[in-house]
């Protein structure tokens, strides 16, 4: 996978199923939860998901960035 630092490169599917894996044996969870509300493992249509947002954020420069 190759790193770009203005964007985020998800995992490809091998890779997803590797990690899936792991963290299912090791109890861990992937920040994915199912419709039951247990840990699920990374979506496979991750790659088509895109910002909710069109624009990035810029705050106002008097106030913090929180």
């Amino acid at each position: 996978m190759t790193h770009h630092p203005d964007r985020f490169d998800h995992p490809d599917a091998e890779e997803r199923a590797r990690r899936n894996a792991a963290l299912h044996a090791t109890g861990a969870e992937t920040g994915f939860w199912d419709d039951d509300g247990r840990p699920a493992p990374w979506p496979d249509d991750i790659d088509d998901w895109r910002p909710s947002t069109p624009d990035p954020i810029t705050p106002n420069p008097q106030e913090p960035a929180f």
